[in-house]
């Protein structure tokens, strides 16, 4: 077995994923996990992992996995060690098929926080955007929303005939001044905030190999935009897909890069 990386809390396993179980809720997952393996008179092939699977998961499984509208929690066995989480699209992992995941502990399970599939160029993560990705995307709104109060202030003066006047130039500078410390310092306050999610993702993304991993944006790959033609058609939710992200087309596209080696 390949000795784990470690960043900060999550650590890093590879191997092919089996025993995929999945449901939109937690209590009839572990109920689902729970028949399927006492069904089973004598376990074998897998030897003890999976015998101990449902046990192990059923300890520590509530703190790990939540109920929510547009997720699937999941638990399944990769390099034989039980994993379990939540993603929008679980039931999209590769069973069968080697991946790399990045894992944290919790109790007697690991815990799934980014998933890797290279063989189908898919990448499971809950925020898919690094700190600095997170950054430029608050501010780029918050330009867009200081440039629409300056025009409109602009508007407004020049339909009341005030264009010009003393007053005119009151209300550009309070527009100015005032307009872009809100708008700019509520972009500063959420960046500040919304690092609970993005350095996370960002130690995620770097411990999955991508290159400058603070500026992956994946927004624009997910699942769900890039097979759009192909969802339109079927019953499938953002439960199904949600959470999945088409990596390579990036790559592809020239957005992302892999650190190489």
């Amino acid at each position: 077995m390949k000795k784990p990386e470690q960043d900060s809390n999550f650590f890093v396993i590879e191997g092919v994923l089996t025993e995929l179980h999945v449901s939109p809720g937690k209590e009839n997952l572990l109920e689902k996990i729970d028949k399927h393996y006492q069904s089973k008179s004598v376990i074998t092939g897998l030897g003890t992992a999976v015998g101990e699977l449902y046990g192990q998961v059923a300890a520590s499984a509530a703190v790990a996995m939540y109920e929510g509208e547009f997720t699937e929690n999941f638990v399944c066995l990769i390099d034989n060690q039980a994993v379990c989480g939540t993603f929008g699209g679980a039931s999209k992992l590769p069973v069968g098929k080697k991946v790399k995941a990045i894992v944290s502990k919790k109790g007697n399970v690991l815990v799934a926080e980014g998933i890797l599939s290279d063989s189908e160029g898919l990448v499971w993560i809950a925020h898919a955007w690094g700190f600095k990705a997170e950054q430029l995307a608050n501010y780029k709104i918050a330009t867009g929303c200081f440039l629409f109060q300056l025009i409109a202030t602009f508007l407004a003066c020049l339909l009341s005939g005030e264009f010009g006047t003393s007053f005119f130039w009151f209300m550009l500078k309070l527009s100015v001044l005032g307009g872009g410390a809100l708008c700019f310092g509520v972009a500063a306050w959420v960046s500040t905030t919304m690092n609970t999610l993005a350095d996370p993702a960002t130690a995620i993304f770097r411990l999955l190999g991508f290159a400058n991993p603070e500026k992956i944006n994946l927004n624009s790959y997910q699942y769900g935009i890039i097979h759009i033609e192909d969802l339109v058609h079927s019953n499938e939710t953002r439960a199904n897909y949600g959470n999945v992200h088409c990596y390579k087309k990036a790559i592809a596209d020239g957005k992302i890069q892999m650190i190489s080696g």
